[in-house]
């Protein structure tokens, strides 16, 4: 769901000037362009803006969402900053209602947050009075020093697990890594009785990068994060399974369709059942949130989820030269099976000589030998 943006508004937030995150969330419609320098905004994405402004009074949500971008990207930014206190609540920000209210604030607010998987300080309790709505921050974000580190293990993180799938041939398979590596490395977080954590980092991407467990909220937004830096439009999703509140994804696959994946569900249970799986199979135990006045049931209108699960058969993969066997990697096996046939103990069938013959010159010798054992030995590509 990331939109990245051109001109004007890509040169300035390449700067990392807040001033640009309001000209950047306004930017949303423009034509996508190549990835900026800037990684908030490679982990970021523009659904929730573009469903507000779709919405009545639109202009106005809009607006209260770039100031929120605004504030956000410079408490990130500014990690001399300390904060202050209204009444119980550390803050960082207010905004003014304007011509909206408190709930329609609210709205704002909480699809701000699932735009921006990262902003850890982003608190999930709203705050306000007659006039502003608060921007608050749990009191463990409250030290510019907490979140120096902080904001270096998030890009660390992100980081490493994104490189372990940016090298796969289809979208199903880049999601699928990161879904596997993300629930290798964490574990649910539990109270000492056993209950969902409620601790800040439990629910934030914090939980992952930092602390190798979370709750549904910390798994969902940080695989969001990964996905959106490698450029796979998806979307945090937020409903109800099993009676209580949930957070899983939506992800679109290489048939242009959107699927559900809960990573959590498939941690716990120690499965993949839920990975890319359409309406038909995910209603049976989730619902999902829709659009409400009710702030903490406010969800936009999900596009383009698939009725059916994603028919793995269907993905055509691309296959390079010197992956003799065809399946998927160019390893020791291939220069194995070439030498056999050019010694001629083994015959290669039509289609696999295709990928043996390096330099197709309708020969597999040596020299193709060759050039697949470089490509092994990382002197080649």
């Amino acid at each position: 769901m990331k939109m990245k943006i051109t001109a004007l508004a890509a040169a300035a937030v390449m700067t990392l000037d807040p001033a640009a995150w309001g000209i950047s969330a306004a930017a949303a419609g423009i034509p996508a362009a190549e990835d900026s320098s800037n990684f908030l905004m490679d982990c970021s994405s523009r659904a929730g803006y573009e469903y507000l402004g779709t919405m009545e009074n639109g202009a106005a949500l809009q607006a209260a969402y770039d100031s929120m971008c605004k504030a956000a990207a410079e408490l990130w930014l500014d990690t001399d900053r300390n904060l202050g206190k209204i009444s119980v609540y550390h803050t960082y920000a207010s905004i003014p209602y304007g011509d909206l209210d408190y709930d329609t604030v609210g709205i704002v607010y909480l699809t701000f947050r699932n735009d921006f998987p990262l902003y850890y300080f982003t608190d999930c309790m709203m705050a306000g009075d007659k006039t502003n709505f608060y921007l608050i921050s749990d009191s463990s974000y409250a030290q510019g020093r907490t979140r120096v580190k902080a904001q270096q293990d998030i890009m660390d993180y992100i980081i490493s697990v994104a490189d372990k799938a940016e090298d796969a041939d289809s979208v199903y398979e880049k999601a699928k890594i990161v879904h596997d590596t993300i629930n290798e490395d964490l574990e649910f977080a539990r109270d000492t009785y056993g209950a969902p954590s409620c601790d800040a980092w439990a629910h934030n991407v914090l939980g992952a990068c930092q602390n190798g467990k979370g709750v549904c909220e910390c798994y969902a937004r940080v695989y969001q994060a990964v996905l959106n830096y490698l450029d796979i439009d998806n979307y945090i999703v937020s409903g109800i399974a099993e009676g209580g509140d949930h957070a899983w994804n939506a992800v679109r696959m290489d048939d242009g369709k959107c699927y559900y994946v809960d990573c959590t569900w498939d941690d716990v249970l120690e499965t993949d059942f839920y990975f890319a799986k359409g309406e038909n199979t995910m209603s049976k135990d989730h619902t999902v949130d829709v659009p409400t006045e009710d702030p903490m049931r406010f969800f936009i209108e999900l596009q383009d989820i698939s009725e059916t699960d994603y028919d793995i058969s269907k993905l055509t993969k691309s296959r390079a030269k010197g992956d003799v066997n065809g399946d998927g990697f160019i390893n020791i096996t291939d220069i194995t099976i070439t030498a056999a046939s050019i010694k001629g103990l083994k015959k290669l069938n039509e289609e696999n000589f295709k990928y043996a013959d390096m330099n197709s010159d309708g020969k597999v010798n040596i020299t193709d030998l060759t050039k697949i054992a470089a490509i092994v030995k990382g002197k080649a590509k």
